[in-house]
């Protein structure tokens, strides 16, 4: 009898040990998408799949509405995506997310990147409101026209500390070709001052004739140079408070602030948007790009 007690204990001691194991062995979500490139510096991160399906992760990130000729479609750059299905860039169309009032604020470097998919070489593709003074937006990221030879890529980001408050890094490319999957890419680094642009994880911008490298694409000063000629750089920029997000059109045109006819929409897909709180060096941007290549859902 002895022994068949013993017998019993040992099997709930073995069957507490399994099931402390399964309970040990659960995994926490994945909210990266299977993309481990400065995943610790990862604040935010919006697959865009479905209604139901928009953000991963975003700490007070939740989504506002869907409006104009936005929807969402099953086919996108990973699973689904955001898309304006009129396929014209003056039809309104936008996924509007409320976000904390400091999501741009606590940001004195970031990168931000996405994929995009367009016929069109025109409109907003991601931008925040900003405050009184950010007439065009906190922070914005867009096609603003082109031709044959490429088509011209923008950003714009509002500093509240500076005698010049907005910055617009731009940059013709070649590479932004109608129809076909683009990772575009927006950084700004305190370090440097450098505010850069990415297409396909690459840094685009001016050569540097000396250097024999591209340096960055945008060099940010904080106002003029004084009569010395000594000029100061903005260094770590302190961005505007903001309420809302806007994929697929900006902010300033559909909160009121400005009417420019360059504030048009985005026409086509637009998916996986990533943002961190620090300038991804040029390794990580590559690696970054090789990464969702890999999980991605292109033929």
């Amino acid at each position: 009898m002895k022994k068949y007690f013993l017998l019993i204990a040992a099997a709930v001691a073995a069957l507490a040990i399994v099931s402390c194991k399964k309970d040990g062995d659960k995994k926490t979500p994945d909210t990266t998408g299977g993309v481990s490139v400065a995943s610790e510096n990862l604040v935010a991160y919006f697959p865009l799949n479905s209604a139901e399906d928009v953000i991963t992760l975003g700490e007070g990130v939740s989504v506002a509405t869907l409006g104009g000729q936005a929807e969402f479609n099953e086919k996108g750059f990973r699973g689904g995506a955001y898309n304006n299905k009129s396929a014209d860039h003056e039809t309104q169309a936008y996924l509007k997310l409320n976000v904390p009032k400091d999501f741009l604020s606590k940001l004195s470097s970031f990168t931000v990147t996405a994929w995009v998919n367009s016929p069109t070489q025109r409109g907003g593709i991601i931008t925040f409101d900003g405050g009184a003074d950010a007439n065009w937006g906190g922070w914005d990221m867009f096609y603003d026209g082109g031709d044959d030879k490429g088509t011209t890529f923008k950003g714009y980001m509002f500093s509240t500390k500076t005698e010049w408050g907005g910055f617009f890094p731009n940059f013709k490319s070649e590479a932004i070709v109608a129809n076909q999957w683009i990772q575009v890419g927006f950084s700004y680094d305190e370090n440097t001052s450098y505010a850069n642009l990415w297409v396909n994880g690459v840094l685009v911008g001016p050569v540097d004739e000396e250097a024999q490298k591209i340096l960055g694409t945008n060099l940010c000063w904080a106002g003029p140079a004084d009569a010395e000629g000594n000029q100061a750089k903005v260094g770590k920029v302190v961005q505007p408070d903001v309420t809302c997000m806007y994929i697929g059109a900006f902010a300033s045109r559909e909160t009121g602030k400005s009417s420019e006819s360059w504030l048009s929409y985005f026409a086509g897909k637009i998916d996986e948007i990533r943002v961190f709180n620090k300038a991804l060096s040029e390794e990580e941007m590559l690696e970054l790009y090789k990464a969702e290549v890999k999980v991605s859902d292109l033929d």
